[in-house]
């Protein structure tokens, strides 16, 4: 650290940092007091092509482009991991270059969470462990294997394996929201454009109807919550409550 960090910190403007040139500046105090009993947490590349999440450990320092969700429940990962998520996150991000820029406050702090059923945390395990047998058989990262998930030309019996699980996934997460009517009609699963890129997920007019049904589901919460006293009324911010939690 001496040689390393220390000359870097001299000559840095910021006077605090140049005094306590072995600390880190901004440790994020509440995150780290919020994840201290997980053995694992998900997180998810703040600016990325994929959006989609992964179990890490929570014996490290997170850098601050990585979004970083207090649990470790699979359920909560393959939420995470669907459709339904990863279209309402186009639908309330920005974008950086071709990539979605993922912002917390706009994308999972609105979304109306589902109620929780056994199938997801079945498949959120089904998908942890199938997708780390994946990157570690072939030496890749998470952007690489799914490169060649969204790949129409890939077939490999691993890849196509990934695809029914997402697939398995997005199904379960439309019953999770009382969406039987959705499934049985059939999500059009197949490659589709996403912005710039191309994507494995369910097709533009199941697309539509998720988001029209997120968005109606939003506002109903919302009034529901807003009629409970649990939003300022100058604001219009939902008060903070220490038993509110991401399910």
């Amino acid at each position: 650290m001496l040689r390393l960090v220390k000359p870097e910190r001299d000559r840095n403007s910021d006077k605090r940092r140049r005094e306590i040139w072995w600390r880190f500046t901004r440790p994020t105090l509440e995150l780290y007091q919020a994840i201290a009993r997980l053995e694992r947490v998900i997180v998810l590349a703040q600016v990325s092509k994929t959006v989609m999440p992964l179990l890490v450990t929570t014996k490290q320092v997170y850098a601050h482009k990585i979004v970083v969700f207090p649990s470790s429940d699979t359920a909560m990962l393959a939420l995470l991991s669907s459709a339904p998520h990863y279209w309402w996150a186009v639908s309330r991000s920005a974008t950086m270059k071709a990539d979605l820029s993922y912002s917390p406050s706009d994308v999972i702090a609105t979304l109306p969470l589902p109620t929780p059923i056994a199938d997801l945390r079945a498949l959120g395990d089904r998908l942890d462990i199938t997708r780390r047998e994946v990157m570690l058989s072939r030496q890749a990262g998470l952007t690489s294997t799914y490169n060649l998930v969204f790949d129409p030309g890939c077939h490999d019996e691993d890849i196509v394996e990934l695809r029914r699980i997402h697939r398995d996934i997005d199904e379960a997460v439309c019953r999770a929201y009382g969406w039987d009517d959705l499934v049985e009609l059939g999500l059009d699963h197949g490659f589709h454009k996403a912005g710039a890129y191309t994507r494995y997920t369910v097709g533009p007019a199941v697309q539509r109807e998720i988001l029209d049904r997120l968005l109606e589901l939003n506002h109903q919460r919302y009034a529901e919550e807003k009629a409970k006293g649990l939003h300022d009324k100058k604001s219009g911010r939902k008060a903070k409550s220490t038993a509110e939690g991401l399910w």
